[in-house]
């Protein structure tokens, strides 16, 4: 028997979760294998705890980029028919937003009038499963001009027990950005994972090359890419080279005083 081409994919993108289990890319990792099996406009990892966003992550990060975006999504978080549907049911599957409230309903929230619109989400995909450190895992897969399909609801939802599984195994995840602490003048810090990547740039490596060498998926190495600009407050790789140059500089000349 032929085995389908979503079949590959399926392997493939659990290899690569597993194979985040205990780096310091977790988050990124399970949003690189989401967006590798369903076609979406953005995808976000988020930690909560209840309707509280302790942190998240999203690809592409740009979508967020409007004023006041972390206060407008800490505000509304509350209102999400899917949050209020988990808190009343203990329902925790793949589940789409049309599939508990009409097109009309959604977009008469606040939280799609200030946060959702301006992010250009029309329509999405959530499944929860418990976070180690407390509270839950939100994943969400969002796109415009048209819903999710019953197919892809099901790939996201035979997903589900292993994203619990490497989860738990992964214990305390990764590096995902607390939510509302993005603050351009503090201090850059950057992962290990991070920093290696950076001197890959360094060293000329593309993508690709950057991917074979540490044996993640290009994709991920994107994702990196675009946490490590926006922690040097930057939006390219010679950008993000100048920056850090300048701070090595800065630090030589506070340490030599």
């Amino acid at each position: 028997m032929a085995i389908s081409s979503m079949t590959r994919r399926l392997v493939s993108g659990l290899g690569e979760l597993y194979a985040s289990v205990g780096s310091d890319d977790y988050p990124a990792r399970v949003i690189s294998v989401l967006s590798s099996l369903i076609s979406v406009g953005s995808c976000s990892y988020n930690h909560l705890d209840g309707p509280r966003a302790v942190a998240y992550e999203i690809e592409p990060w740009d979508v967020v980029s409007f004023p006041d975006a972390d206060a407008l999504f800490r505000q509304h978080l509350p209102e999400h028919p899917v949050l209020t549907h988990v808190a009343a049911t203990g329902d925790t599957r793949a589940c789409r937003v049309s599939d508990l409230v009409s097109d009309r309903q959604f977009r008469s929230l606040g939280l799609y009038r200030d946060f959702y619109r301006q992010a250009e989400v029309d329509y999405q995909m959530t499944l929860f499963t418990p976070h180690p450190a407390g509270g839950e895992i939100a994943l969400a897969l969002n796109r415009q001009g048209r819903d999710f399909s019953a197919e892809e609801l099901e790939v996201l939802e035979l997903l589900r027990p292993h994203i619990a599984q490497s989860a738990a195994l992964a214990g305390v995840l990764g590096n995902v950005m607390p939510a509302g602490q993005r603050d351009p003048a503090a201090q850059p810090v950057l992962t290990p994972r991070q920093t290696r990547i950076v001197r890959l740039v360094a060293d000329g490596y593309t993508d690709r090359a950057i991917a074979r060498a540490l044996g993640i998926s290009p994709r991920t190495v994107h994702a990196h890419l675009q946490r490590i600009y926006r922690a040097l407050d930057v939006s390219s790789r010679t950008e993000a080279l100048a920056r850090l140059r300048e701070l090595r500089r800065s630090r030589l000349a506070v340490d030599a005083r």
